[in-house]
């Protein structure tokens, strides 16, 4: 069995064992064993556990107890080594090449070109965000994309009653924000400490730019597109970001409060921000804009990868990721939780088009959905340690410690001397 440590229970949820008929003391040997991320949604693997089995005669232990994404990868990676993996993982998509690259991720492409009619089932985003290099290692489950929220009632006073599309009106916008507030209200806020650096990704994807050259050993955001990413991020701190340097849990609890204009998260934040600003203001949501017709936006939220060696193992495995990234599957996803469907022919069906026309900002994002792209990482040993030292520039940058173009040039140095040799 998949090895469960008595932290992963004391975490928070504990291991859902489902099955059809009558209900077994213990998981059989061959019950499907799915790992799934993260515990805070375990009531949503619940349902869509109990919703496969009902037509499935298929026995399925589903972990739900390991919220963060580095713990998984740790206790996965202690697994293989005695051969204990479990058939499939839900995860964070810049995860995927930690396994990809330990050849533990197996390719998908030959169960999708055996699928007849694919085209008709699944969107092209499902492949998209689960791919690495050539190959298809995952099936996208559900999306976080990086959203916009603004305070509607901060915008009023300044006359302003639409969001602006465009990050050059965004931080005006922000900088009049900040002007009108007067120290008491920062103007907006761009998260910035997000793990794997998303927000970089985001702002660097949408010019069009990748963290890695085409030869995926040498960085590849030293270009235009990553000093374009770093100049959003200095107008930010002008916007009255410097002055008020927060965490993002700070960030979204400030904002809720009514002392941010504007501010720069995920769209998996969204409900528990509204939640606690119901009554004091409105809201308005709006996807980061992609500044290039080349660039994409990188997916948050869980894919699924299969780990299954056994050919009856992995054949069980894909039915299951595959309901799960089907229309039923991602119907549950939606209304279950804060994600967006990964899988946006689910839009189309009268339950998911209801409960989005009562959601406006939920509504608003769906048209991004068509630019969700692979959230890359980078390869080698190093890749926390990159992360630190990305953020420590991004920090520098936002506080307006250093200019967009020196913070590049080093972060491009720093980078360049953790990455594998090749």
């Amino acid at each position: 069995m998949f090895e469960i440590t008595r932290r992963h229970f004391l975490a928070g949820s504990s291991s859902i064992f489902l099955t059809t008929g009558s209900v077994a003391r213990a998981a059989p040997s061959d019950a499907l064993r799915v790992v799934a991320l993260p515990s805070i949604f375990a009531d949503m693997y619940s349902a869509l556990g109990a919703a496969y089995q009902a037509g499935h005669n298929v026995a399925l232990n589903i972990d739900t107890s390991i919220r963060e994404d580095e713990t998984a990868i740790t206790t996965v990676l202690r697994s293989a080594m005695i051969g204990e993996l479990p058939d499939v993982l839900f995860i964070s998509p810049n995860c995927l090449r930690v396994f990809a690259d330990r050849k533990l991720a197996q390719s998908l492409d030959d169960y999708q070109r055996n699928e007849a009619g694919w085209g008709q089932s699944f969107s092209p985003a499902v492949t998209r965000i689960g791919r690495f290099g050539a190959s298809m290692h995952g099936l996208g489950f559900a999306v976080s994309m990086p959203v916009i929220l603004y305070n509607l009632d901060l915008l009023k006073r300044i006359g302003v009653s639409e969001p602006p599309d465009s990050w050059e009106a965004i931080t005006a916008l922000g900088r009049k924000l900040d002007v009108m507030g007067k120290g008491q209200v920062v103007g907006a806020f761009m998260e910035y400490d997000n793990g794997g650096n998303w927000t970089f990704h985001c702002l660097l994807n949408g010019f069009g730019g990748r963290i890695l050259a085409d030869d995926e050993h040498n960085v590849g955001f030293v270009g235009p597109e990553g000093l374009a990413a770093l100049g959003i991020l200095r107008d930010f701190g002008a916007c009255g970001q410097a002055r008020a340097d927060m965490s993002r849990d700070q960030a979204r609890q400030a904002f809720s409060a009514g002392q941010i204009g504007i501010l720069c998260t995920s769209s998996s934040s969204y409900a528990a921000i509204a939640k606690r600003a119901e009554g004091q203001f409105q809201i308005a949501m709006r996807p980061f804009p992609v500044a290039n017709e080349a660039g994409h936006l990188p997916a948050a939220g869980p894919i699924s990868i299969m780990f299954s060696k056994d050919p009856e193992q992995r054949q069980k495995a894909w039915e299951f990721m595959k309901f799960a990234s089907g229309v039923a599957g991602q119907t549950i996803v939606a209304t279950r939780t804060a994600y967006l469907p990964a899988n946006d022919l689910a839009l189309s069906t009268e339950a998911l088009r209801q409960y989005y026309a009562s959601r406006p900002n939920l509504q608003a994002l769906i048209p991004a959905l068509s630019v969700m792209g692979p959230w890359e990482a980078f390869p080698g040993e190093n890749s926390v340690k990159i992360t630190t030292v990305i953020k420590n520039h991004l920090a520098s940058v936002v506080l307006l410690k250093v200019a967009p173009k020196q913070a590049l040039e080093q972060m491009g140095r720093d980078v360049s001397d953790l990455l594998p040799l090749h």
